[in-house]
């Protein structure tokens, strides 16, 4: 079985869209850690803790889209969106990590927190590189004909 067969954008985004809603539902249920991962442990106010719950919150539906999307669209237009809908997500959380950085926010998570991160972050990377294998794919066989 061929790398190119395992990274297919339907199983990617559903990866990516899974993943993505782990991550939200464990930052719906510890909005109290990231909140101390962000501003430090005791420099927490109680209000910290919701707005942690609050954005974590607002990332589901990005996960939801994805599988959505992996379910519903197909051929060179999922490989499409495979390839680009990554960038959302980049710009998104690279945004929030330069603004909040700017604010003092900032810190390093652990356990199973940083495990979601990572997993999130190489989901990102092969859903946009199994697109970009199967729009050129597609590309390339219908050059050939």
């Amino acid at each position: 079985m061929e790398i190119k067969d395992i990274l297919t954008p339907k199983n990617m985004l559903i990866t990516l869209g899974t993943i993505v809603i782990l991550m939200s539902l464990w930052g719906m249920t510890h909005g109290d850690e990231w909140a101390e991962y962000g501003w430090g442990e005791g420099n927490v106010l109680a209000h910290d803790e919701a707005y942690e719950e609050m954005w974590a919150l607002h990332l589901m539906p990005l996960g939801v889209m994805a599988i959505l999307t992996a379910v519903i669209v197909t051929g060179k237009e999922l490989a499409k969106i495979a390839m680009f809908a990554p960038i959302v997500l980049v710009n998104m959380l690279g945004g929030m990590l330069i603004l909040t950085s700017d604010n003092g926010y900032g810190g390093t998570p652990t356990g199973v927190s940083a495990a979601l991160a990572g997993l999130m972050m190489l989901a990102t990377i092969l859903t946009c590189v199994s697109g970009f294998m199967h729009n050129r794919v597609e590309e390339l066989s219908e050059v050939s004909e």
